[in-house]
């Protein structure tokens, strides 16, 4: 068993949905991250200076060696090959094999592995049980869920956890009078939680919004619309809460 379970955990939690890209090869649609939104994962979960690569190329691959910081000063090195995309620009041929290098050699620490199919590390699982995220996608490895994640800025405290929930009733079988129930109060609701925890929501939900193929403006969201991004927004508030509360505890450790 690991000893810095909440740090792996970090590195293997899900990406904000709006950090996941598409892209379709040989008849099937994958999902995939660039390089440097890894390397904001290794950022915000070790720190800048806590990581660091280096490259071999060889004739038909390139061999990357990433190593990271522990939180008790020992180093571990993972290695693994990308191959050239086969660009017709050279320079940007060298830089897709490096890309693909560097990001092979972050699967192995867990970063982005949910991304093959193959669901979230157990020991993941256990230190963030509660995110809908992971619960999806260790039932469901098949089809990768839409991950979300976004840390709070470095050094605020863990933020309190929103007391509204979209499916929420009160004793007499009614919708909870805390949940929006249109699109100007969940805009006002939305800019109030901002204000207060600086989660991103109202950037989240844009992004979110325009695959739903909802109206462009928020306050012309009506009925169900309001009640998913409701729900949308509640489920990244939880996200962000568990992977703050990770980082935190594999930085104590």
């Amino acid at each position: 068993m690991t000893q810095h379970r909440d740090l792996f955990a970090a590195l293997a939690a899900p990406f904000d949905s709006d950090e996941v890209k598409l892209r379709s090869q040989a008849g099937r649609q994958l999902h995939y991250v660039t390089a440097r939104t890894v390397m904001n994962r290794l950022d915000e979960v070790l720190g800048p200076e806590n990581w660091w690569d280096d490259f071999v190329p060889l004739e038909h691959s390139v061999i990357c060696r990433l190593t990271i910081r522990m939180p008790d000063g020992s180093t571990l090195t993972k290695s693994d090959a990308g191959g050239y995309a086969g660009m017709a620009d050279p320079g940007d041929d060298d830089k897709s094999g490096f890309a693909d290098a560097f990001k092979r050699a972050a699967v192995k620490f867990g970063v982005g592995r949910y991304l093959y199919r193959d669901g979230i590390p157990r020991f993941a699982r256990e230190v963030l049980r509660g995110c809908a995220e992971v619960e999806s996608l260790a039932t469901n490895a098949e089809t990768p869920a839409e991950p979300v994640h976004q840390n709070p800025p470095s050094g605020s405290a863990a933020p309190a956890a929103p007391t509204v929930n979209p499916s929420s009733r009160n004793g007499n079988g009614e919708d909870s009078p805390n949940v929006p129930r249109t699109g100007r109060a969940l805009f006002a609701w939305t800019k109030d939680q901002d204000e207060k925890y600086e989660y991103g929501l109202l950037k989240h939900l844009n992004a979110w919004a325009r695959r739903q193929d909802f109206p462009g403006r928020m306050v012309d969201w009506e009925g169900e619309q309001v009640t998913r991004a409701h729900a949308e927004a509640c489920r990244k508030i939880r996200t962000i809460q568990n992977m703050h509360q990770a980082t935190e505890a594999a930085l104590a450790n």
